[in-house]
């Protein structure tokens, strides 16, 4: 009797162990995918088509497994803080270092295909390689001095269009191609400053010499607008007219409350004797 008293403990033991054991595995059972993340699931190794997207999946414990894919917009940092920028070459062969961000998300219902294809850490086998490579083609086709100011907008699009349809057809949407520096060695920078500057007052020559001549032009016009003007005025001033003016200036002078008279020469006609020669 007194051996089956000291058995009778271990079966609530026992109990309560499968009972535990029964709930982790009823919770493993389950997994829960979170908002901006998506699952692809492997059964013994095997990769299953159907993601699993935001929610609770069931699983079986032992024969599947589950890789989480971000969904959400991505970065890589091609930088010189981050000590892995992009070296490349104009189209006279000298050299540039660029830093570029590239931002991007995969396509959810292709995840099996990306993971399948190049594995979790498919943004550094796949998206930097690429993305290296189009910005040193595009860099290819520019000179020096483009990388340096004028065409940094149209050179940031084209890098973008590249890698953005590279990685189409990889499933991977390339959300912006960021260019955030562009070194150049320091002799090049100097000349290129250098060039500037030559162009920027060869500018200001220019205007001050457009607006010199604008200014002749327009003393001319004047000159010619006051020209014409005393031609016809010379040529209104007819004998009868000058006779009319006189007397009515006369006239008013009389009538004004000084009584002072202005004698002008003038001839019998009553014409002042004023030079009327036109020429």
């Amino acid at each position: 009797m007194e051996e089956k008293s000291k058995k009778l403990p271990a079966r609530p033991i026992i109990v309560m162990i499968l009972f535990f054991g029964v709930i982790i595995f009823l919770l493993n059972c389950f997994i829960t995918i979170d908002a901006g993340e998506v699952g692809v699931r492997l059964r013994l190794g095997k990769i299953d088509k159907e993601e699993l997207y935001p929610g609770f999946h069931l699983v079986i414990p032992g024969a599947d497994k589950v890789v989480i894919f971000s969904t959400r917009v991505e970065k890589i940092d091609m930088t010189q803080r981050t000590r892995n920028p992009i070296s490349a070459l104009s189209i006279e062969g000298l050299p540039a270092v660029l830093d570029v961000t590239v931002l991007y998300r995969i396509v959810p219902s292709k995840a099996d295909e990306i993971y399948k294809n190049f594995g979790e850490d498919y943004a550094d086998k796949l998206i930097v390689p690429i993305a290296r490579e189009s910005v040193r083609n595009i860099v290819a086709q520019y000179k020096i001095e483009d990388l340096y100011s004028s065409k940094r907008a149209e050179l940031q699009k084209k890098i973008f269009d590249e890698i953005k349809n590279r990685l189409k057809s990889d499933n991977i949407q390339v959300v912006d191609v960021l260019l955030r520096n562009v070194k150049l060695p320091s002799k090049v920078v100097e000349k290129i400053e250098e060039k500037l500057r030559a162009k920027e007052e060869a500018e200001k020559m220019k205007f001050v010499i457009e607006k010199e001549k604008l200014e002749a032009e327009r003393k001319i016009t004047e000159a010619k607008g006051i020209a014409e003007s005393n031609k016809i005025i010379a040529d209104s001033l007819s004998k009868a007219y000058l006779q009319w003016y006189y007397l009515q200036t006369i006239k008013s002078l009389a009538n004004g409350p000084n009584n002072t008279f202005i004698i002008t020469p003038y001839d019998k006609n009553l014409v002042p004797l004023l030079n009327l020669n036109k020429n």
